[in-house]
């Protein structure tokens, strides 16, 4: 939009980038709806919208759709199982990767051993009965000495 069609100039679109970045919601969206809006109107940033959440809705639904008509099937149940582990492996290597990219500190892996060990070991019910987990890290990473 900006090199290749020239719909917008650079200053612009860094200015919309920059407002989004403000607005609670996902970047993509807020971009795309300004563009739009900015280049149409209300019809465009409505179309822009449309545009972009049509496919992802369409694949979604079909989904849903194949879900509805052979969710009673076991093998179904044993390949989303296979896949749920893969998601679960990957998630964890990306953090991992991240983990070990960043060197956190004792604070850092602390948390990040305290979130494992409540997602995976107590499905989750410690994040939901203690609401003193984000001023915790926020508090232990200002205790935390700098590094350079």
């Amino acid at each position: 939009m900006v090199l290749k069609r020239r719909w917008l100039d650079e200053a612009t679109f860094l200015s919309d980038f920059a407002l989004g970045q403000a607005i609670p919601g996902s970047n993509g969206v807020k971009l795309t709806v300004q563009i739009g809006q900015r280049l149409h109107g209300a019809a465009g940033a409505a179309v822009a919208l449309l545009g972009l959440l049509a496919g992802p809705f369409a694949i979604v639904f079909a989904i849903g759709t194949a879900y509805a008509g052979l969710g009673e099937h076991r093998i179904l149940h044993q390949m989303l199982d296979g896949v749920a582990a893969a998601v679960i492996g990957l998630t964890f290597a990306t953090g991992l990767h991240s983990m070990i990219q960043s060197r956190p500190g004792l604070t850092g892996l602390t948390l990040a051993a305290a979130t494992v060990l409540c997602v995976g070991c107590c499905d989750g019910r410690c994040f939901r009965s203690s609401p003193c987990w984000r001023p915790l890290g926020i508090a232990l990473a200002l205790i935390e000495p700098r590094r350079r």
